[in-house]
């Protein structure tokens, strides 16, 4: 008896962890694609970002216009058009904020902190009603060792976070 207890045990056990292993797979599988987005809306156009940052640097728009892009049409929840979509996402970079982290007396700089505020509306052309206006806020810090290189890495994370976030909230209505 003794030994098949302890089979018993080793066999529960067992099941367990596939189970709990099943449950963290399918966990993985959800999706908010489809959840919020009216069914009358088939087709999105993203025109040009703008860029208010007063950087004056282009990259950054079209960095970010391109991650929109990118993400849109690997989402699939809507066909991009060039013009006249049944939605219309305007996104622009409101600023590009660039901060010395808090240093002690008697310590060097070593870090910064960017902070990238952007102003999205995402418009039903078919209804002609707005269905959000917000700001999507980013931010990311870096080592001032190699400045320019790591400040312009932290824009871009900064702008792919905010890119994630735009899409989910025009595919989950948040």
């Amino acid at each position: 008896m003794n030994k098949f207890s302890y089979f018993r045990n080793i066999l529960l056990n067992i099941s367990y962890l596939t189970c709990m292993f099943v449950l963290v797979q399918i966990s993985g599988c959800y999706s908010f694609t489809g959840g919020s987005v009216p069914e009358h809306l088939k087709t999105l156009y993203i025109p040009s970002v703008n860029d208010k940052s007063g950087l004056g640097n282009p990259q950054y728009r079209e960095q970010l216009m391109q991650m929109l892009i990118d993400k849109f049409r690997s989402d699939g929840t809507f066909n991009l058009v060039e013009r006249n979509g049944d939605a219309r996402l305007s996104v622009s970079i409101s600023s590009i904020k660039d901060e010395t982290l808090t240093v002690n007396p008697g310590e060097m700089q070593k870090e910064n902190k960017i902070t990238v505020l952007c102003q999205v509306e995402y418009y039903d052309a078919v209804k002609k009603a707005t269905i959000f206006n917000k700001n999507f806020t980013a931010f990311n810090i870096y080592s001032i060792a190699n400045a320019q290189a790591e400040r312009n890495q932290s824009i871009e994370k900064a702008m792919e976070q905010i890119s994630d976030d735009i899409l989910l909230g025009v595919v989950s209505g948040w």
